[in-house]
């Protein structure tokens, strides 16, 4: 299989536009799957009427404490394609856009991809969800917004180890994709921002919520970033780690 499409969720997704525009892709069917990752026991509902949609519930009770590098982990794992794709799950794409990232990721090997998200913005309403009005509507807010797509080889998210599961990362509000970010550049891989891959989001309520636990996580990324260090402290194989760096 060429191209696997995971999104990840903790039962907090108001919207689950990525499951519909993923699955309606105009790039032969036999070559990609899409695989929706669930942290807790049930997934979302509305995600049982797309028939082409893999659903994984990793199966945490309710009051566990959610921690997305599970889901991306997972959804690594059980993973088919050559090609990942990682965008942010409550968002529109046009019905050409695996066709893109497959056809950039075929000039060079060693590449990581990023998309840019164009948001829709309070003073600026989406009254549709038009192509038309979403490209006029929809700006870039933040222009190096790592979580909102991602395109790598899967053997390349092996060989860093996936996402970090430690606790640091934990709740909804990390900066996970800013770390596997730092830790790609450390491996040596080449960073590309795609102009051409452009993916749109719906305003919805926590868009822009901030966190404490943010400061704590870009203290661990900036000894990442000076040290070289690509491995997480826990990852997909238990046997790949690096040191703990005692950032509290």
């Amino acid at each position: 299989m060429k191209i696997s499409v995971i999104m990840i969720d903790g039962s907090f997704r108001e919207n689950t536009f990525g499951a519909t525009y993923f699955c309606q892709q105009d790039f032969p069917k036999e070559d990609f799957e899409v695989i929706w990752v669930e942290f807790y026991q049930k997934a979302n509902p509305e995600l049982s009427y797309q028939e082409r949609l893999k659903t994984i519930c990793i199966g945490n009770p309710p009051d566990t404490i959610y921690h997305s590098s599970y889901c991306f982990n997972e959804g690594i794992k059980q993973a088919q394609g050559e090609l990942i794709i990682i965008p942010d799950a409550d968002v529109i794409v046009e019905p050409d856009f695996i066709q893109k990232v497959w056809d950039i990721h075929q000039a060079y090997d060693k590449l990581v991809t990023y998309g840019y998200r164009y948001n829709e913005v309070e003073n600026n309403p989406l009254h549709s969800h038009n192509f038309e009005e979403l490209k006029q509507k929809c700006v870039i807010t933040n222009p190096t917004n790592y979580g909102g797509c991602l395109t790598v080889r899967k053997k390349w998210l092996l060989a860093i180890n996936g996402y970090d599961q430690t606790p640091i990362f934990e709740t909804g509000f990390h900066a996970n994709g800013r770390d596997i970010y730092t830790r790609f550049r450390n491996y040596g891989l080449a960073i590309q921002w795609e102009p051409s891959l452009k993916l749109y989001h719906p305003r919805h309520p926590f868009t822009a919520e901030k966190a404490p636990a943010y400061e704590k996580q870009r203290r661990l990324i900036n000894w990442r970033s000076k040290n070289l260090v690509y491995l997480p402290q826990a990852g997909i194989n238990p046997i790949l780690t690096t040191e703990n760096p005692g950032i509290t």
